[in-house]
């Protein structure tokens, strides 16, 4: 056997140096995929705020939603007939006589333990989704410098939502 000369000191020092390496490299992707996450919520919402947007400028309203639920209500007119209707296979659209305008296909959270909210009664809307990062710019700031976890008391399936958009922009204060 050919001796390399190693000793167990140097191989438990190179076996340290590779755990601390490990360990910092594990923290690092951890957060980058926090960040990752809470940047396809952002552009997620930046869609459906462009979708919802393009449904005003050719219905004149916002979809609704009811106080109680999370649901976008999408506009039918047939025959002069209006019905608010929950859209049905997970997109945003509008049909007035037999002609479908389809707006979004509604995304949804990248952690199947989370939701976005929309709440709208038609002249205005706000969308909410709780982002991971709590060093996000985007979050709103207590007057002590600590992060508001809970700003609005929405839920967000698992958790609070932390982070708001409605017709006028992002929401950066209370």
């Amino acid at each position: 056997m050919k001796n390399f000369g190693f000793t167990l000191m140097e191989l438990m020092i190179v076996i340290g140096l590779m755990m601390i390496l490990s360990v910092v490299g594990i923290g690092s992707f951890t957060q980058a995929t926090i960040k990752s996450k809470d940047s396809e919520r952002k552009n997620n919402i930046n869609q459906m705020v462009k979708a919802v947007e393009s449904f005003y400028t050719d219905i004149g309203r916002y979809p609704l939603s009811l106080t109680n639920e999370n649901y976008m209500h999408c506009y039918v007119k047939l025959a002069g007939v209006i019905t608010n209707t929950t859209c049905d296979n997970n997109r945003l659209y509008s049909l007035i006589d037999g002609i479908v305008t389809s707006y979004i296909v509604i995304p949804s959270d990248p952690d199947p333990a989370r939701k976005f909210v929309y709440i709208s009664d038609g002249s205005s809307y706000a969308f909410y989704t709780a982002l991971e990062n709590t060093a996000d710019k985007d979050l709103i700031v207590n007057a002590d410098g600590s992060i508001n976890q809970d700003p609005w008391g929405v839920n967000c399936g698992s958790v609070s939502c932390n982070y708001k958009v409605t017709e006028s922009g992002l929401v950066k204060s209370l």
